[in-house]
């Protein structure tokens, strides 16, 4: 049959097709429009939930870049302050050492000074001790020479005695 020879049942029929056809492809045409905005708007939320995570990730970066030096900075105050008051317990041990040592020259000072007082005294002890032995000493000569005489003396008295 040809095309001009159609029967208005068959026209009606084509044109119903056509019609739905039309209908099914405005309706492919909408749901594609509606899948490519979908499409658009899961791209674009993933975009933003990138872009979410790239800001979350740089502020927990920067937070924790804060922290560590946060952390830093506490530890050199802490640091600082340990310093500090070992310094001042240091500067409290010296100061102690040297009353220690002042006081350990003040009493060697004054045991030097009493030794050398009783050496003082010793000395003239020794010498008052030879001052006295030399006068016995001469005592003793004086004695020995006297009795030497006396003792020649009754030695020839007894001689002159006996003899006559």
């Amino acid at each position: 049959m040809n095309s001009k020879t159609k029967t208005p049942a068959a026209t009606n029929y084509i044109g119903d097709e056509l019609a739905r056809l039309r209908m099914a492809g405005t309706e492919v045409q909408r749901i594609r429009l509606y899948a490519q905005r979908e499409l658009n708007l899961a791209r674009q939320m993933r975009a933003e939930a990138e872009r979410y995570l790239k800001e979350t990730e740089t502020k927990a970066r920067s937070q924790a870049q804060i922290l560590i030096l946060k952390t830093r900075l506490e530890t050199r105050k802490e640091l600082a302050e340990v310093k500090r008051r070992t310094n001042e317990e240091l500067q409290k041990v010296l100061v102690d050492i040297r009353m220690v040592r002042i006081m350990a020259q003040e009493e060697l000072e004054v045991q030097r000074k009493i030794i050398i007082r009783i050496m003082a005294q010793e000395k003239l002890e020794v010498q008052q001790k030879i001052t006295d032995a030399d006068r016995d000493v001469d005592r003793i000569k004086n004695l020995s020479i006297t009795s030497r005489k006396k003792f020649k003396e009754k030695t020839k008295k007894v001689a002159e005695t006996v003899s006559v």
